[in-house]
This record gives C-alpha cells, structure tokens and sequence, in this order.
C-alpha cells in the first residue's frame, strides 16, 4: 500500500487515451476496508479480498456483496495483495511479508467450501530467479490465470541500463510446475517510481496470453497491455507494453490507489481502490469502469 501524499506529477506525457470520466461503483453491503485485489469468475461475478484479514468477499457485478468467507490455513504475517480465479471455487491468492523467512513471496492456492476457503497448495516466487532479493514491502501485487497458467507481477523494480526499470513477471503452471521469467518495462521514471499493482489475463489462441496491468503510485496510475508466450521458456529481453489508459485526472490527488484491475468486457476495465493506509481513510469502497481504447 502507498501513503496518502502526492508526488511531482510526470515530466513528460505519456501518448493514451484518458478513457473518457471512469463510472464510479460504490460498494454496498460491507464495512471491511483495505481490499487490494480483484479478480472475475463466472457470469461476471467479481472476487475480492481485505489485504490484512483473511476474508474472501464475492461482489455482483454492481458492487454488491454477495458472500463473505473466511480464508483458513494461510501462513501468518502475510497480507493477501492479488487474486485469481482458477475455476469452480478454486482460487490463487499473491501475498506479502515472510520472504525473509523463505527466500520467496507466496501464491497460496485455496478451494471454497461452505462456510471457508482453505488454503492446500504453496508455490514459492523468488526473486533471485531475476538475480534480485525479495522485499518484505513489496509482494505479489499481480496475479491471474489464463490457458492453465498464472501470471505473477512483483511489486519491485529492477533497474536496468541507463534509465530503463523493469517490473518482475512469471509465468507458472501450477499442474506441472513449470516456470517462465521475463521483464516488463516500466513506463514511469525512477522519480515517479510506479509499479505494478494488478494484473488480468485471458488466452489469444493456443500460444500466447494477453495481460492487462496496473502501473502506479500515487498520481502515476497507468493501464498497460502486453502479451507473454503461454509455453516455453521466459526472455532476457524487456517485454514493450502498450499504455492504454492514463488515469492521473482520476487519482484525487493521488488518494486513489489502484490495487486490482479486470476486464469487464472487450472495452472496459474494473478497477478496486484500496482505501486504506495505517490507520486512515482515504474515501470510500469503490470501483471504477474505465473505457478501454
């Protein structure tokens, strides 16, 4: 999570569309504050989850809650930053904190039943698969699942040459455990320091899965698009990302923090704002529906 300050705005602009005035969502039927995550099931239905309490919360597709579930047999210290939907009532939940105790941040695999989703898998994401240490302070921001795989996005930047920074992303198959690394470049400066900080995906044919991410911090708030091979192995060479969307007018002055992104449909993204750092209250439980170009 970000504190609630504003840095300078960018020192250049960046060539997107503003995707018209976003539709704001206010959540109903909950006072739980501090989701960080999204993800889409079936018929729409989207998924959430408070990123310090272990509490799956199922949404209508007008932000409404429609179920509530206790997350059971998750490691302690962490707090659950992404999620994906995998299929029926098996999900993927990134986390942060307790690398230092593994050498690695955390994808918790978790199936709902009743009144609990119980966590049964753990797959290890370390950093030094990009020659690079973990951070307590910046887990798996991005998480989702297409053509049988997950997708991963650290919250880290990796410096490269020159002025180039790079976002850590892995490709991983669950069933098999085979893995994928590549490097995303980031659209903002060392200054502006944006990260990712969600990730959708959906397949394009058999070999090839496309991604729809989040890069900010603070009045950095950028949606992204790039595409990864769904087989084989990773890439030394920086994955280019397209900027589809620049949403700095819509930040409120950097308050708002994008922490979750899915496509609603094939021009449309939902967005989740986590409303909460430390102790305050940034503004409400919301959702916004950004027009993709």
């Amino acid at each position: 999570m970000l504190p609630l300050a504003c840095q300078s705005s960018r020192s250049s602009p960046v060539p997107a569309g503003d995707g018209g005035t976003p539709r704001q969502i206010l959540l109903t039927g909950t006072d739980v504050v501090g989701l960080s995550s999204l993800a889409v099931g079936p018929s729409g239905a989207l998924f959430t989850m408070t990123e310090r309490e272990p509490l799956l919360i199922e949404l209508s597709p007008d932000g409404a809650v429609v179920r509530k579930t206790a997350v059971r047999g998750a490691p302690e210290g962490v707090d659950f930053e992404s999620l994906a939907w995998l299929s029926g009532e098996s999900f993927a939940i990134g986390t942060e904190g307790g690398c230092s105790k593994t050498g690695a941040d955390r994808i918790l695999l978790a199936t709902r039943e009743g009144d609990a989703a119980h966590v049964t898998r753990t797959l290890d994401v370390p950093l030094s698969a990009w020659g690079a240490a973990c951070d307590e302070g910046h887990g798996l921001e991005g998480l989702c699942a297409a053509s049988g795989k997950l997708v991963a996005a650290i919250e880290e930047a990796l410096n490269g040459e020159g002025k180039a920074r790079y976002a850590p992303i892995e490709r991983i198959d669950p069933a098999t455990g085979e893995r994928a690394v590549f490097r995303l470049s980031l659209t903002s400066t060392k200054d502006e320091k944006g990260k990712i900080s969600g990730l959708d995906c959906r397949a394009r044919g058999d070999d090839r899965i496309e991604v729809l991410a989040m890069e900010r911090h603070f009045e950095v708030s950028r949606i992204l698009s790039f595409t990864i091979p769904a087989k084989g192995p990773g890439t030394e060479a920086p994955i280019e990302p397209r900027v589809l969307v620049d949403l700095a007018p819509h930040t409120n002055g950097g308050k708002r923090n994008f922490e979750g992104i899915v496509w609603k449909d094939d021009t449309h993204a939902l967005l989740i704002i986590d409303n909460q750092y430390g102790e305050k209250i940034s503004g409400p439980n919301e959702l916004l529906e950004v027009t993709l170009p």
